[in-house]
């Protein structure tokens, strides 16, 4: 997760980086999660009836600080914990409120009220003592008698840490989810880098290196073939479901690591490629790419956000509109005109390009316009023929095949 603030005057452009780490415990927590889950459903039952819908049909949220405030009074009655976790508690049904409506306003969900089953609680950074040096947070359950104790010295990630202040915790039954926040200062980065996202392939336009094309055949190929396994794993759930559903978590879990292991060494090699570049990518919604169940399935092997959460770790990630970047004439501004293969045509200036290459660029120069809204100043780009192309090929590191 990342956040960015904005100063025109002084040109600068600060990032909150919000890094999050899991480790266990074995607290009982059972039935302390339990009455927090309840909590939650009876202040999700108390928002939505308090729901006002508008002529056109669409939600709005009861958020006027009365309502709250008696909606916390309601929910504090027999509660014995610390009243920080009814904030918390609040917070999170405003929050899955708000993204169902979101959702609703755009024909993703039904007129359903939701419901939580899971086991989890939020625990606010008033209740959360965090000790630098000896590596220990303390965590208030109720006031003055109960106390969950985590020592994180011995973790692996303790070093990186060390020095940021600790955030909110995501606490489960047998697992906690620890956030630390750290504000960087990107204020040195130079180059603005536009990625074209695709099926199988990232293509970069570089204000000094021109074009480049990061091949992400070996991505799409580890999903596919773990798909393949699923797909005849289900056709067994019937004869022996048990057996069936086990191999098939395993395979889900593999997949998923084996995929986030590609897109951390792949986002690493590319900050290392360009240290002082901010990327811009385009804002893609994959449900309105479905076509056919063949297609649905390529798009879904895409890893677009992934690989935008992966990267904004460890740099500025901007993100644009993605309409038109393909057919829109880098030269005239002009819509162009597909040709055979990836060749798009520009009947207003006479100039063709290929399809990746106008996306990429057309990216960059929204990225650009972005930049100048964020911290004034104009933008430069400089003077280079894009002729040559540039192929850079990321395969499975676990093939011993590295960035090239």
């Amino acid at each position: 997760m990342s956040n960015k603030t904005k100063s025109k005057n002084n040109q600068e452009l600060t990032y909150q980086v919000v890094l999050s780490y899991k480790v266990s415990h074995n607290y009982p927590l059972k039935t302390f999660l339990t009455e927090c889950k309840d909590k939650l459903n009876i202040s999700i039952d108390i928002i939505w009836n308090n729901i006002e819908w508008s002529k056109k049909g669409y939600p709005k949220l009861p958020k006027s600080n009365e309502f709250k405030r008696n909606l916390r009074n309601k929910l504090l009655e027999n509660w014995e914990y610390a009243s920080h976790y009814i904030d918390g508690i609040i917070k999170t049904a405003y929050s899955i409120l708000q993204s169902w409506a979101s959702n609703y306003k755009r024909d993703y969900r039904t007129k359903t009220k939701p419901i939580v089953e899971r086991l989890f609680v939020r625990v606010k950074t008033t209740l959360i003592k965090y000790d630098k040096e000896k590596g220990e947070i303390r965590i208030t359950i109720k006031p003055r008698k109960d106390y969950l104790t985590l020592n994180i010295k011995d973790e692996w990630f303790f070093d990186k840490v060390r020095g940021l202040s600790i955030g909110e915790i995501i606490l489960k039954e047998n697992e906690a989810f620890l956030t630390f926040k750290d504000n960087l200062n990107h204020s040195d980065k130079e180059i603005i880098v536009g990625v074209d996202s695709n099926l199988k392939s990232l293509d970069l336009f570089h204000p000094i290196e021109g074009w480049i094309r990061v091949d992400l055949t070996e991505l799409h190929r580890i999903k596919e073939v773990y798909d393949k396994k699923i797909d005849f794993l289900k056709k067994l759930l019937k004869k022996c479901p048990l057996r069936a559903l086990r191999k098939m978590k395993r395979l889900f879990e593999r997949r998923k690591n084996r995929v986030n292991d590609f897109l951390h060494k792949l986002t690493t090699q590319l900050f290392r490629l360009f240290p002082n570049a901010i990327f811009v990518f385009e804002d893609l919604n994959k449900r309105k790419m479905y076509k056919n169940k063949y297609h649905n399935r390529r798009i879904d092997r895409a890893n677009w956000k992934g690989l935008i959460e992966k990267i904004s770790y460890k740099t500025i990630v901007i993100l644009v509109n993605p309409a038109y970047t393909s057919t829109t004439c880098p030269v005239c501004g002009s819509k162009m005109e597909s040709q055979e293969g990836q060749v798009v045509y520009c009947s207003e200036c006479l100039n063709s390009f290929n399809r990746q290459l106008a996306g990429s660029f057309n990216i960059f120069k929204r990225g650009l316009g972005r930049i100048k809204k964020l911290m004034g100043g104009l933008g430069v780009i400089s003077e280079r023929s894009d002729e040559n192309l540039k192929t850079v090929r990321f395969l499975c590191p676990r093939q011993g095949q590295r960035f090239l």
